[in-house]
């Protein structure tokens, strides 16, 4: 940046050429007032009005559904599971989005990119909005790694998948994105010299390295493990209602196989007492146990060679247990994972363009991204506006956030909530039954 040659007998005239560009020129002559020139500001035009309200409806959304879902798991116990844990620790992201990034994103918009609040809020606006946006994505392939386990198996997951576990993965995917932003952002300063950005611009690193870098570790990798736990994910559930309606369910477990039989015929039970059979690949029991109508009998399989001609004594004892609340939770996981699922399909449908983008212009520059100057901010936007799809989707696919959304926002009329819960949830019952 060169400074301008002082001129002793002159002064400066400042002129505004138009409400984001600054002029100013030395003038030879004599300093008067009319030498600083303040023509009419053009008001912004309805176009960008309408712009900015959009854009500002979005954020407001993002910042009350996202708040919304944090309350509901805070306030109502049901909701407190490791899986709601981790969507708080995504909506804690996307919240972060909603309230911090989206608002100085609609003054950049509305000001033709000219950043008004200096060089080091621009570094950590940028810096939040790094930390933000790989904390969601990194979320979000938690779940799926959490989903995957509690599908596939579902006898250790409960010990597998503790609170206390739960909460050092949420504290690794917070690590993991302050890493790759504030840091990497504050060398990139501290390369360029440190001088403001030219212009009033708020400027990112172009660097290649950490554009490339940065996108692996932020998107790409996060996706093809979300990809690979969902297709796991689905197999696993697919085989599992197979064997729900053939009346048999096998899982795995440590080792070790075991078979769920419904018995659906007869009377009365029997409780029928297997040994663990050691040494053997391939075991088939056929059992003729009668059982009442909703029970299970479960059959604990180890590998064996050779089958002892008795009992052993320290063979475990499976009790018959009632298959509807089985099913049941069973069902629970299945409906959590198809509608995380759909979190899953829209976070990359907004994502996938921007990331996509943003690898083409590290290797290439501009000479791959046509119109980069609207490109960029429609990709970028579609990406914040997946921070406020998740708890539309939770509401309208997860039964349990529905009630606990209901509850908290007709908390002023309470009468109300009871009537329409019943009428939705009991419609055999009347209105007059809970009037008083």
């Amino acid at each position: 940046m060169t400074t301008p040659e002082r001129t002793p007998l002159g002064c400066r005239t400042i002129t505004f050429a138009n409400i984001t560009q600054l002029q100013m020129t030395d003038s030879p002559g004599g300093c008067n007032g009319s030498d600083i020139s303040l023509p009419e500001v053009v008001p912004p035009t309805p176009a960008y009005i309408a712009l900015g309200v959009l854009l500002g409806l979005f954020a407001v959304v993002t910042i009350l559904g996202n708040l919304l879902v944090i309350a509901a798991v805070a306030r109502e116990r049901f909701l407190r599971s490791v899986t709601n844990y981790f969507i708080v620790s995504l909506a804690t992201a996307d919240l972060v989005i909603g309230a911090v990034v989206m608002p100085f994103s609609i003054t950049l918009e509305m000001t033709s990119h000219v950043w008004p609040f200096g060089s080091d809020w621009c570094d950590l606006w940028h810096s939040a909005d790094v930390l933000a946006s790989t904390a969601s994505i990194l979320n979000l392939s938690v779940i799926a790694l959490d989903r995957y386990w509690a599908i596939t198996d579902p006898i250790t997951y409960p010990t597998r998948m503790s609170t206390a576990r739960a909460v050092w993965l949420i504290v690794a995917v917070w690590f993991c994105s302050a890493a790759i932003s504030f840091p990497a952002i504050l060398w990139w300063r501290a390369v360029a010299g440190g001088d403001p950005p030219a212009g009033g611009a708020c400027t990112f690193t172009d660097d290649t390295a950490y554009l490339i870098l940065s996108s692996i570790i932020s998107f790409y990798v996060p996706v093809v493990v979300i990809l690979f736990a969902y297709r796991r994910i689905y197999a696993a559930a697919s085989a599992q209602t197979r064997g729900l309606r053939s009346g048999t369910k096998v899982l795995h477990s440590n080792g070790e196989r075991m078979t769920l039989r419904m018995h659906r015929g007869g009377t009365y039970r029997t409780t029928t007492t297997l040994p663990v059979v050691r040494y053997s690949r391939a075991l088939s029991v056929d059992l003729d146990v009668h059982a009442p109508r909703g029970t299970m009998t479960a059959l604990r399989e180890s590998p064996s060679t050779e089958t002892p001609p008795f009992p052993d004594p320290n063979a475990r004892k499976w009790k018959p247990f009632t298959i509807k609340r089985k099913l049941g939770k069973l069902a629970k996981e299945q409906k959590a994972t198809k509608t995380l699922g759909i979190v899953m399909g829209v976070f990359c449908v907004c994502w996938v363009p921007f990331f996509v983008m943003n690898l083409l212009f590290a290797i290439c520059g501009d000479s791959c991204v046509a119109h980069a100057d609207i490109v960029f901010p429609v990709f970028t936007w579609l990406g914040y506006i997946n921070s406020g799809m998740n708890p539309i989707i939770y509401a309208c696919s997860m039964r349990d956030f529905r009630r606990a959304f209901n509850k908290i926002l007709f908390c002023c009329c309470p009468t109300y909530y009871i009537r329409r819960h019943r009428r939705r949830y009991h419609p055999s019952l009347s209105t007059s039954s809970f009037t008083g």
